[in-house]
Parts: structure tokens; C-alpha cells; sequence
């Protein structure tokens, strides 16, 4: 016996799920680096499951087509609402989680279309899409993010280098404004008047107990000698931070940088490098960052 009244409530209750999980306020540290890209392309299958949940409902009251079109239209609308409210909830909205959104939505219309198609031999290679379509985003982000983390445990206590490129996944560069954006490729900080320069780099939560110090190896343009400031956010969230810094003299060169005393480093979530804003300008070419083990620094 048909009812009489479709079943909205699991399709209503998944799309009002989806559209939470939107506005959830990201966790400390998450709005920008890898983890914030991250967070952007899961916008992909998240509206990959809007369009499929909104055809499924639709397709209730009208025909497989005509309600495939009011998903689509739909699934738009509330992609651009979501990135409208988004800020009222600590999140950020950006151009390219509505681009990320957009490429879930035509992987759910494939899915969708897959069903319409009269042989399963036609109706696989489209589904396949539609999955690459909806997972590809952040599968191949993440794959990307594995190998640059592997890269790092490598290297460590080496924690930044000139040479591998492939590591800028793990920081962000603040350059004064007007600077070319091709400049954040490389460790570059500049300062001016009003504009500091800065370096922010995932730690991946390291336990820095065993190093006293960190060794900065660059090139300085600057008409005298800049102080260097060194941050570390320390702690499962980076709330409690550590400051201290060292002076570097223009051209080549190398300065070592202790911590305070006493100073606890169980969990490292973030090192900052910066160069505080001063009428004078000067720029920072980081070569290298290289923590000190205690040992070594106690030797000197």
C-alpha cells in the first residue's frame, strides 16, 4: 500500500546535518595552512551528499529529471548561503570553498544521471566519475599533505629549507602588502613602516623537550643590524606562548636563538619567525631553520 505522505524526515535530517557540520567552528590553528585547505575541499563531497539527498527528496513529488534540475538549483543556493553565513560562525568564506562546492554538486548530478541511464555497463564509468568527482579533492590534497609530513620527519630537527620547496605546505608566508605573491614560494619575510613580515610553520606537534635553541641561516637586506623575533605556541591548542628572538647583521650569515630558561616545550604546535614592522625596511631570505639540541648548545 503507497503511503500517502513521502518520506521527507531522513532526507531533511541529513541535509540539516550537512549544513551544521558547515558552520562548526574549526578547531584552533585550522583556518589557514594545510589543515585549512583541507577543510576547503571537503566542501566537495559535503555537496556531493546535499545534491544527491535533495534529488532523492524532490524525486519524491515530480520526475527523475525536473527534480535533478530543482536539486542542482537548490544545492547552489545553499552553497552560496553557506558561504554567506559562514563568517557569523568564526568560519571564513572564500571563493574557492563555493568553486570546491560546486565540483561535489556536478559529481552528485553525475551520480544521479548514472541512475537514469538504461545499462549498468553505462551506468558504472559514470558513477566512477561521480565518485572521483566528490572524493578526489581532499583524497589527493591529503596524499599530497602525507608525503610533505613524511618529508619533514626526514629532515627534522631541519624544520624548513630552501631547497625543498615541496615543504611551503607547512608554512605560511605574510609578506608586506604589494609584494609579489610568487614570493611566498620561498622564505622571504619583508618589513616596512607599517607591515611586518612573518613566517608561521606547522610543527606538527612535535615534542621539542631535547633542543635548547633554533639556528636561522639567511641573508639579510637591511642598512643595520634587525632583530629576528622567534614565537612558539606551545600546548594541544598553541595557547601558551613562548617569545624570545636574536639580532642578525645584513648580508650572509647565521645566528643561533636560545629559549628562556625553564621555559616547557612538551608539545610545539606552531614556530614564528618574524620581522616586527620599523620605518627602516629589510627583507629575510631564510636559507635554513634548524633546531639546537641541548647537548650541541651546552657544548658551546
Amino acid at each position: 500500500m503507497k503511503r500517502p505522505f513521502p518520506n521527507t524526515l531522513v532526507p531533511l535530517s541529513i541535509l540539516g546535518l550537512v549544513f551544521l557540520l558547515f558552520l562548526l567552528p574549526l578547531p584552533q590553528g585550522w583556518a589557514q595552512g594545510w589543515r585549512g585547505e583541507l577543510t576547503n575541499r571537503l566542501h566537495a563531497p559535503l555537496m556531493a551528499v546535499c545534491l544527491v539527498t535533495a534529488a532523492r527528496l524532490l524525486g519524491q513529488f515530480q520526475k527523475p529529471l525536473p527534480s535533478l534540475v530543482l536539486a542542482v538549483t537548490v544545492a547552489v543556493a545553499l552553497a552560496a548561503l553557506i558561504e554567506w553565513v559562514q563568517p557569523w560562525f568564526g568560519r571564513t568564506a572564500s571563493l574557492d570553498d563555493f568553486l570546491w562546492g560546486m565540483t561535489g554538486v556536478l559529481g552528485g548530478c553525475l551520480w544521479q544521471c548514472a541512475g537514469l541511464l538504461p545499462s549498468l555497463s553505462a551506468r558504472v564509468p559514470a558513477w566512477i566519475l561521480a565518485v572521483v568527482c566528490a572524493l578526489a579533492p581532499p583524497f589527493l590534497w591529503f596524499t599530497q599533505v602525507t608525503l610533505v609530513r613524511a618529508d619533514a620527519r626526514r629532515i627534522f630537527p631541519v624544520l624548513a629549507e630552501s631547497t625543498h620547496a615541496r615543504m611551503q605546505l607547512l608554512w605560511t608566508i605574510e609578506p608586506s602588502p604589494g609584494e609579489n605573491v610568487d614570493a611566498q614560494s620561498s622564505l622571504k619575510l619583508s618589513r616596512d613602516g607599517a607591515h611586518p613580515g612573518s613566517m608561521h610553520l606547522d610543527t606538527l606537534d612535535r615534542d621539542w623537550s631535547g633542543f635548547a635553541g633554533l639556528e636561522i641561516s639567511g641573508t639579510l637586506k637591511a642598512k643595520a643590524a634587525v632583530e629576528v623575533g622567534v614565537r612558539l605556541d606551545v600546548g594541544e591548542d598553541g595557547g601558551k606562548r613562548i617569545r624570545t628572538g636574536g639580532w642578525m647583521q645584513p648580508g650572509d650569515g647565521v645566528i643561533q636563538i636560545s629559549w628562556p630558561k625553564d621555559a616547557p616545550r612538551p608539545r610545539v604546535h606552531q614556530l614564528v619567525v618574524f620581522l616586527a614592522a620599523h620605518p627602516e625596511a629589510a627583507e629575510l631570505e631564510i636559507h635554513r631553520l634548524r633546531l639546537i639540541e641541548t647537548k650541541e648548545m651546552e657544548a658551546k
